[in-house]
C-alpha cells in the first residue's frame, strides 16, 4: 500500500509536466548514460542535478549509517521516532512542517495557496504541539483523505519555498557550504534503475540511498521541474562539517534538522518557516499525537 501511495503521489508531483502517454522507451546518449525523451526529444532526465556530482565513495556517509536508529516491529519499539530519521548527537532538533495546500474555487483557473498546519487547527479546534500529526488536526477520519477544503501537505519532498529558506539559514551555520552531500532515496519512481545499477549506496534502516556532492546552493536544483529537473528534494543532506543535518522521510509530510542551539533557535524564529523544537525521543508517526484523538 505504501509503494502505491508513494508512486501515486509521484504522479501527482513528479511528472506534472510530463504526460505518461509521452515517454518514449530509454535510449542512449553520447556519454554513454541513458535518457528519456518525448515523441519529440524535447527533454531528457539527468543523471544528477545540476551543480552536484553522484559520489562512488560513500565514506563520507558513513556517520549516518552509524547514527540513525533502527526502526520497525523487530526494535519492540512502539512507533517511530525522530532518530530513525535524523542522527543523533545534535544539540538541538527542530520539525519543520510542510504548508497543505488550500483550493479556492471560487476563480477560475483554480487558486492555490500555502496554509499552514497551525491554520488548520485553528479551523478544527484541534491542538498545536510538536508531535501533532496532519490527520488528527486537520479532522480527517482515514490516512490520506483529502480534505475538503484543498490538498495534503507534500509527502517525502520539501517545498521549494522551504528549503530555500532552510538553506538560508543553514549557510551561516557551516564553515564547508562549498562542500555538501545529498542523499537521494533509490526507489523514486522517475529514476531510471539503469543509470544507477552500479552506484554505491548508503543503507540505513529500511532505506538505499544514492549520494551526491556538491555546494549547499545545489540544494535547489533537486527542485527544478521537469524538463531540467527532478522536482524531488534531498532525502538526507548536510555539510562535509556534520555542523548540521537536514532530514525529510519519504512517507512524512515534515522535514526535520538537527544543528546547534543557535541554529536550530534561528530555524525556529524563521518567519518563512512552520516549525517547531523537538528531540530524537519524539514519535513521528501517526500515534505519536496523543493530544488530537
Amino acid at each position: 500500500m505504501a509503494g502505491i501511495i508513494r508512486f501515486l503521489r509521484w504522479l501527482k508531483y513528479g511528472m506534472r509536466s510530463v504526460g505518461l502517454a509521452s515517454l518514449q522507451p530509454l535510449t542512449p546518449m553520447a556519454n554513454g548514460d541513458t535518457k528519456v525523451s518525448t515523441v519529440k526529444g524535447a527533454f531528457e532526465i539527468p543523471k544528477a542535478p545540476e551543480g552536484v556530482e553522484l559520489m562512488e565513495d560513500i565514506a563520507p556517509a558513513r556517520w549516518i549509517e552509524e547514527c540513525l536508529w533502527p526502526w520497525g516491529s523487530a526494535t519492540g519499539i512502539e512507533g517511530v521516532r525522530v532518530g530513525s530519521f535524523v542522527p543523533d548527537g545534535f544539540a538541538a532538533y527542530a520539525r519543520v512542517f510542510h504548508p497543505a495546500e488550500l483550493r479556492d474555487r471560487g476563480h477560475e483557473p483554480v487558486q492555490r495557496s500555502p496554509v499552514r498546519w497551525s491554520t488548520v487547527a485553528s479551523w478544527t479546534g484541534r491542538t498545536v504541539h510538536p508531535e501533532m500529526q496532519f490527520e488528527r488536526i486537520a479532522n480527517l477520519s482515514e490516512p490520506y483523505q483529502r480534505p475538503p477544503w484543498g490538498s495534503y501537505p507534500r509527502y517525502g519532498c520539501l517545498p521549494s519555498e522551504e528549503c530555500r529558506a532552510i538553506a538560508n539559514v543553514l549557510r551561516g551555520f557551516t564553515s564547508t557550504p562549498n562542500r555538501c552531500y545529498f542523499c537521494v532515496w533509490e526507489g523514486w519512481g522517475f529514476l531510471d534503475p539503469g543509470l544507477y545499477k552500479n552506484a554505491s549506496r548508503l543503507r540505513v534502516p529500511g532505506r538505499d540511498y544514492l549520494l551526491f556532492q556538491g555546494p549547499l546552493d545545489a540544494v535547489m536544483s533537486f527542485l527544478d521541474h521537469f524538463p531540467r529537473g527532478w522536482s524531488q528534494s534531498p532525502s538526507i543532506w548536510w555539510p562535509d562539517d556534520r555542523a548540521w543535518c537536514v532530514a525529510t522521510e519519504i512517507d512524512n509530510p515534515d522535514t526535520y534538522v538537527g544543528g546547534s542551539d543557535a541554529c536550530i533557535e534561528r530555524i525556529l524564529s524563521c518567519r518563512d518557516l512552520e516549525a517547531l523544537p523537538t528531540t530524537t525521543e519524539a514519535r513521528a508517526d501517526l500515534g505519536g499525537d496523543t493530544i488530537n484523538i
